[in-house]
């Protein structure tokens, strides 16, 4: 069979399950009072290094222009949700962080989410695995196109310098500054992997 006749099938599937994802997320969100892309703002804020939680870095997470990103995020302010905090070093900026009810929702969010998964976790083990190896492939081909932003925590990132300053006091060399290990714990968009053997 040639190639191009697997092409639109591919294409119907990633559609089809974007379309299913996003359908059994806003059911298992109803009792909540989130769409889609308010869990996932609050999901990104919850799991973020707090000096990389902005706005700017939201967007690109959510894959949507700044202004969007703004309006997505309005709401869950306006909750008491979510609030603004000066970043540490850089006055042209805003952090973005959780609040108590924020966080308290973030937590009801995650259990929401168990139900999804646990369609995958239904799965052999053998299936499960190559589910995984194929997601990864997918979403190493939609970062390397520019497509997606995948963050990840510092250990294995090529600026991370694991105790540098002392036992759990690393460093980044990307902002050229300290990390308490709790936040090196915490997603970063600007992972970028080290290679192997270096």
């Amino acid at each position: 069979m040639p190639e191009d006749s697997v092409r639109p099938d591919i294409l119907s599937v990633l559609l089809h399950l974007a379309r299913a994802v996003e359908s059994a997320m806003r059911w298992s969100l109803q009792g909540l009072g989130l769409t889609p892309a308010q869990a996932e703002t609050l999901r990104f804020i919850a799991t973020t290094r707090p000096d990389v939680a902005t706005v700017g870095w939201l967007a690109k997470t959510l894959g949507v222009r700044h202004a969007t990103a703004v309006g997505i995020l309005e709401p869950l302010v306006e909750r008491g949700l979510v609030e603004r905090h000066p970043h540490p070093w850089d006055g042209r900026q805003s952090v973005l962080a959780l609040t108590p009810a924020g966080a308290e929702l973030a937590e009801r969010l995650r259990a929401a989410e168990e139900a999804l998964l646990e369609v995958v976790d239904a799965r052999s083990e053998e299936e499960r695995a190559c589910i995984e190896r194929g997601l990864q492939a997918l979403v190493r081909a939609m970062v390397d196109a520019g497509l997606i932003v995948v963050a990840a925590p510092c250990a294995g990132c090529a600026h991370f310098r694991p105790n540098a300053h002392g036992p759990g006091r690393h460093h980044c060399a990307l902002i050229d500054r300290e990390l308490p290990d709790e936040q090196s714990r915490l997603n970063c968009p600007e992972h970028e992997p080290a290679l192997a053997g270096v």
